[in-house]
């Protein structure tokens, strides 16, 4: 339990440091004499490190072991947050954010790769829920701390805050992580295995069907909560501090969808709790797009569907990587990489589609929560026979 209460919090880290120091761009933007349309770049230099980083820190764990590979991670991510907290340009920011993603990339495709060596089959796939939680708990107290160092303390204190957060992981899994993987003698270079073991893992049917169920899940999150601050303020009229109040809610939900799938996943198993997850998504993915066109738009028709589509995503999104991963354990560093990978890239699109229209439609935001059910519905059903014979081997 303590190994898994450490995970928890190294994935919560890596979500949180990529946007606590938001509330503080304003100030970044003022001090460094930075225009503000540039400043986003900060984030999205950040989540392509994340993102690009994990396929190549997967396969290194698989050769290097998990270990080295982990803590090197966050001591990158040790020194990018303190390069930041110093950065005196916007070009010494953006390269401490680089090596701030990449360190994060590490440890999160290492610590997802010791996760299924630890657990294996439905046991991994409850411990993935409880450590997926921290994806609902982090986007919320991120913001909020962040506004409170950044009025506090100032804008360079919040990345000095994450650097402290990841010396604490840190500190903790030197002494407490063992090496869960024993790597032998490598057979071929470098790129060489990585090209081996992601094309084996991309001639498997039912480890992409998996990835892009969890991929287009992570579509639809990203896309409702780029689009859903112009809807709600703008065109309901609703505070931003309601606002914040309401995005709570739906990350209650996610809470409690990776509770229940904790709880109950060794009984259902794998395939029953992703299908369950999956009828929570259409009927509030769906629901939604239902409702906005045939009775309009709300503010409790999106608070509503948002739940039950959160409840969905806290039952599926977790339990779908965690099995897509297991598949195959010879190489579970590459499978966490390219999944964390595919599943960066799908919130990107989601993000991306919903930037393709005007802000404030919430036709739009309901087109783009649903299509990206439909689309991750059709693949499960499509594909379900496939999944069963890999997961379950009948």
């Amino acid at each position: 339990m303590g190994l898994l209460i450490l995970l928890t919090v190294l994935n919560g880290n890596a979500i949180m440091a990529a946007t606590v120091y938001l509330p503080s761009l304003p100030s970044i933007g003022r001090a460094l004499d930075i225009p503000a349309e540039v400043m986003p770049l900060t984030l999205t230099i950040y989540l392509m490190a994340f993102g690009f980083g994990q396929l190549l820190f997967g396969p290194l764990s698989d050769r290097l072991g998990r270990r080295r590979v982990l803590l090197a991670g966050l001591v990158a991510m040790v020194m990018g947050s303190v390069a930041c907290a110093m950065a005196g340009s916007l070009t010494g920011l953006l390269a401490a954010r680089l090596l701030q993603g990449l360190g994060a990339a590490a440890g999160m495709a290492s610590g997802r790769a010791v996760l299924n060596d630890v657990y294996v089959g439905p046991a991994a796939a409850r411990a993935s829920s409880i450590v997926s939680a921290s994806l609902a708990l982090a986007p919320i107290l991120a913001p909020l701390l962040g506004g409170l160092i950044e009025e506090g303390l100032g804008w360079r204190a919040n990345f000095a805050f994450s650097g402290l957060i990841t010396v604490v992981v840190l500190a903790a899994l030197f002494f407490r992580l063992p090496e869960t993987h024993r790597p032998g003698p490598p057979q071929a270079s470098l790129a060489r295995q990585m090209l081996h073991s992601y094309g084996l893992l991309l001639h498997s049917r039912a480890f992409l069907s998996l990835i892009i169920v969890s991929s287009c899940i992570y579509a639809g999150l990203h896309g409702f909560n780029s689009g859903a601050p112009a809807v709600m303020i703008e065109t309901l009229g609703v505070s931003p501090v309601l606002y914040g109040l309401l995005a709570a809610s739906a990350s209650a939900g996610f809470f409690a969808g990776a509770m229940i799938a904790s709880l109950f996943g060794l009984r259902l198993g794998v395939l029953h709790v992703i299908s369950l997850g999956g009828l929570f998504l259409a009927l509030g993915g769906i629901g939604l797009a239902v409702w906005v066109e045939m009775v309009g738009a709300s503010v409790e028709s999106i608070v509503i569907s948002r739940m039950i589509w959160a409840i969905g995503m806290g039952l599926a999104m977790p339990t779908s990587m965690t099995a897509a991963i297991g598949l195959n354990r010879s190489m579970l560093g590459a499978g966490a990489a390219l999944a964390g990978f595919t599943q960066t890239m799908g919130g990107a699109l989601g993000a991306a589609a919903i930037a393709m229209f005007p802000a404030g439609n919430p036709h739009v935001l309901a087109l783009v929560c649903g299509g990206t059910v439909v689309l991750g519905v059709l693949c499960w059903i499509g594909n379900y026979r496939a999944i069963r014979r890999a997961v379950t081997g009948e």
